[in-house]
């Protein structure tokens, strides 16, 4: 989804080889592009500006002479007193660096005098190169970038704050889920009115608002899809299923107690029967009607997160946290491998229920500044049996194996209201260097850092390829949830890893 490329200077290296074959090349090269050209840019290690400053990796576009590099440095990074490291032709007649001072004033340094200069590179500086013989030029320019933000800050934006969608004058309650054709809101109002709304793409922030021909007595909190279908239970506990968006709602034939959520055409769920618990599911299969562990939890889990290993055809999902049906809330994570259930080794890190989790990716960067992302699933909210409510995250780099407390940058903001039972999705969004939500900032009771604003970044182009216009970003969109004395959130935010946001280097 992101790739890392660099400048190929393929041309410069057929010309110097073809330079090498030639026996009159001290001669010839000089009058030719190859003797100011610029091989190699970088910077002198200093640790105390940046570890491993020396690695930096600078593009080099002969083209259009220009030095860059593509992966900004880190937030907060000094750039204003650097040492470079320039590899050009041996001989050339005049090589300096041309930059601002702290004042605006303009300072020549002179390379070839004295490689040990500090230059100020918080504006773009000019390197001037002539061949040996003094009779080619070149200027190039340099620029190093520096990230205007902490760019694997999971951002909660400002901008992409928005009420529950719904055509009700007064949502009192809701659940949003989702199928492979977009998310579905489901809400309701004091009068027993309902809407059930739907978009493809939650960044465009257009949806479409429809009366559900609801089943009596339809249980809002039950509300579940599939990839290929909406899924709720009446107060009966009897299932219905609906194909067309929700509009109207079939019986399956069959009693449930509570759903858990879907995997893949799958919807998983338990049924207390006279004989104890049992597992069912819908298209019936796998462990529909075996008889659960005790410590199963039967209501209260988080959301079911459907995966697929590499290795395997079958989709897979976890879910954490819950209620059991002795009424004690556990921390227990339980996997589901197509077929059967099974508690982890690993439980989670507090025993909640109410939990919102979410599949989601976050960045290494190495030594070496190549930024790789990784897969994890985020845990979030939550309430204890005491009725606390957890504001800290959670995630996990092995499928539900092992938890640990998310990095600082994957928090929450302060200015994001605690909360349990909310529900979140991660949907992929093309991106430009123009792009622009639809989503409109809107008062809000809560305090908003100006920092957390939407602004692409946009990088210098290369000739390595061809130029990025668009790219994936991973947005997360969180809907309602309750606060601590159980007052729904009519409210959907929007994040995502700021690194995400940027354009791509090429």
């Amino acid at each position: 989804m992101r790739k890392f490329t660099t400048i190929c200077l393929a041309a410069l290296a057929a010309v110097l080889l073809f330079a090498r074959c030639n026996s009159d090349m001290e001669y010839h090269s000089e009058s030719t592009s190859a003797s100011v050209a610029v091989y190699s840019f970088g910077f002198q290690a200093d640790d105390s500006v940046l570890a491993n400053l020396d690695t930096v990796f600078f593009s080099i576009d002969l083209d259009r002479a220009l030095i860059f590099n593509g992966d900004s440095l880190p937030y907060g990074t000094h750039v204003d007193k650097l040492v470079p490291k320039i590899t050009m032709l041996e001989g050339v007649s005049l090589a300096t660096l041309t930059a601002r001072d702290a004042d605006g004033k303009e300072v020549v340094h002179d390379y070839l005098e004295s490689q040990d200069d500090t230059v100020n590179f918080t504006h773009p500086v000019y390197l001037d190169v002539k061949s040996p013989d003094g009779l080619v030029s070149r200027r190039y320019t340099i620029t190093v970038n520096v990230h205007t933000a902490v760019t694997d800050t999971l951002v909660w934006d400002r901008a992409a704050l928005r009420t529950l969608p719904s055509n009700l004058g007064t949502v009192a309650d809701q659940h949003t889920t989702n199928t492979a054709d977009g998310i579905y809101c489901l809400s309701t109002d004091n009068r027993g009115s309902w809407c059930v709304a739907y978009t493809q793409h939650a960044f465009g922030d257009v949806w479409d608002y429809a009366t559900p021909a609801l089943p009596a007595g339809a249980k809002l909190n039950s509300f579940t899809g599939t990839a290929d279908a909406l899924y709720i239970l009446d107060n009966a506990g009897v299932l219905y299923r609906s194909t067309d968006g929700g509009k109207t709602w079939l019986s399956t034939g069959q009693t449930w107690s509570n759903i858990y959520g879907g995997v893949d055409k799958t919807i998983l769920g338990n049924v207390k029967t006279s004989t104890g618990w049992q597992y069912t599911q819908y298209p019936a299969g796998g462990c529909n009607g075996m008889a659960m562990e005790s410590d199963m939890p039967v209501t209260g889990t988080s959301q079911l997160v459907d995966f697929m290993f590499s290795f395997s055809d079958e989709h897979q999902a976890v879910m954490v946290g819950g209620v059991t049906s002795n009424g004690s809330t556990t921390g227990a994570v339980w996997a589901y491998d197509g077929a059967n259930w099974a508690k982890l080794n690993g439980n989670f890190a507090k025993d909640l229920s109410g939990v919102t989790l979410l599949p989601y990716y976050a960045v290494r960067v190495s030594n070496t500044w190549v930024a790789t992302d990784y897969s994890l699933i985020m845990a979030m909210g939550g309430v204890d049996e005491n009725d606390a409510v957890n504001d800290t995250v959670y995630v996990t780099t092995n499928y539900g194996m092992t938890w640990e407390k998310a990095p600082d940058m994957l928090q929450l903001p302060e200015y994001l209201p605690d909360f349990y039972g909310a529900q979140a999705f991660v949907e992929e969004t093309t991106l430009t260097s123009r792009s622009a939500s639809a989503w409109v900032d809107m008062p809000f009771a809560y305090r908003l850092p100006a920092s957390a604003v939407f602004v692409p970044s946009v990088f210098p182009a290369t000739r390595a390829t061809k130029p990025i216009t668009s790219w994936e970003c991973p947005f997360i969109y969180l809907f309602g949830g309750y606060s601590k004395d159980g007052e729904l959130h009519n409210s959907v935010w929007r994040a995502a890893i700021t690194r995400f946001t940027f354009k791509p280097i090429q």
